[in-house]
């Protein structure tokens, strides 16, 4: 992996240009027709964004990924994936609309997850901890992985709660995934990354809070974190399965740190307070770090180095002979501490104030009152 030349090459491929120019260009006339037939994130309860958002970039970023993928002629071979990613925006695209149940949208993820890994062939058969034992999943191949599968579509799909925060740690990962892809010589894996990364990146553009816009003017919505949850961890296994030299199994986990984290923190945070794991609430990470007194940007680009931080760990860990159990291990010592420094940090105390325009009993908290108060000077600066 010493030689990044193949990175470079896909990461400024006419793959990614295609992509990145096709997210661009369909946005502004998705915003059009979001606000004229109501797909739209409207404000209220946990939300702090005063006007309504546009939900287009999931349509966005699968228009962008899957017309560049028919254009390039990339899709045979990889049915599953093509047929699962358009089966997933669709369940996230009405879930975005019409608010379907929890139940409904697990059984749907589900059995496209499982169809497409079926048809592709790509499943999680083996674990290596060292070079000379080498766990055999067997017949657990098949659950656990749609499983994972399925976890980290949640996870990433969990993370979708500040403007650039998902799209950012996905740009991430898929830089990764690209140069691992393009080092071991792996055309499919590297172009799927290299398509969707480009397709990612132009929604990212508006959808990053930049110096001269405070708010998002998009949002991606159900129908494109269910779907990049889903590309993410299948490349990911795709990668581990095609090149396990330059992605073993431990990578897989450390390509996914900080949402798998996440998740867990929040789980055993709701577990703890007696709710169910599955409720709404504001314990993510972006949560606790802007109630521990962050800015929105800064929570962001902290999120960011964390993510930067443990992937680059993961592989530097393979480059410098760290064996996979060595690497399992540190992995779960990380998240020991990461789960007890967010643990702490989240039982402090956060003022709170009643809610009087709502007429209901509904609690803010002072990072509530600051967005808010940053949205109303907007708004007013737009009126002068």
């Amino acid at each position: 992996m010493g030689d990044l030349s193949p990175f470079f090459d896909s990461l400024f491929s006419p793959y990614l240009f295609l992509a990145l120019l096709i997210s661009l260009a369909v946005i502004p006339l998705y915003r059009r027709l979001a606000i004229k037939y109501d797909l739209v994130d409207h404000p209220g309860g946990r939300k702090q964004h005063a006007m309504p958002v546009p939900l287009v970039g999931g349509l966005a970023i699968i228009t962008a990924s899957l017309a560049s993928i028919y254009l390039w002629g990339f899709s045979k071979g990889h049915e599953g994936l093509v047929f699962s990613c358009g089966g997933l925006f669709l369940i996230g695209f009405i879930d975005d609309k019409y608010d379907i149940s929890a139940a409904l949208r697990l059984i749907a993820q589900t059995t496209l997850v499982a169809v497409a890994l079926y048809l592709d062939d790509v499943w999680l058969t083996q674990i290596a901890l060292t070079k000379d034992i080498v766990l055999d999943l067997g017949v657990f191949a098949y659950p656990l992985t749609v499983v994972a599968v399925l976890a980290l579509i949640n996870a990433v799909n969990m993370l979708d709660g500040l403007d650039g925060l998902s799209s950012g740690i996905v740009l991430i990962t898929l830089g990764f995934i690209i140069s691992v892809a393009s080092a071991a010589s792996l055309t499919n894996v590297s172009f799927f990354a290299t398509v969707f990364f480009g397709g990612v990146l132009g929604f990212w553009a508006y959808n990053y809070r930049f110096s001269w816009r405070e708010r998002a003017s998009v949002f991606m919505g159900d129908s494109g974190t269910i779907v990049l949850g889903f590309v993410l961890p299948y490349l990911a296994i795709k990668l581990a399965i095609e090149a396990p030299a330059y992605a073993p199994s431990s990578i897989l986990l450390w390509l996914f740190a900080i949402p798998i984290w996440d998740i867990c923190a929040v789980i055993i945070k709701r577990m703890r307070d007696g709710r169910s794991p599955l409720s709404a609430g504001r314990d993510h990470i972006h949560h606790v770090l802007m109630q521990a007194g962050l800015t929105v940007r800064h929570t962001l680009h902290l999120i960011y180095l964390l993510t930067i931080t443990t992937v680059s760990f993961g592989f530097a860990a393979q480059y410098f002979g760290f064996s996979q159990i060595e690497s399992f291990a540190a992995f779960f010592i990380f998240m020991t501490f990461y789960l007890g420094r967010v643990g702490s940090l989240s039982r402090k105390p956060v003022a709170e104030v009643y809610d009087f325009k709502t007429h209901g009993d509904r609690r803010k908290t002072l990072t509530d009152i600051d967005a808010e108060v940053v949205e109303l000077n907007s708004r007013s600066k737009t009126l002068s």
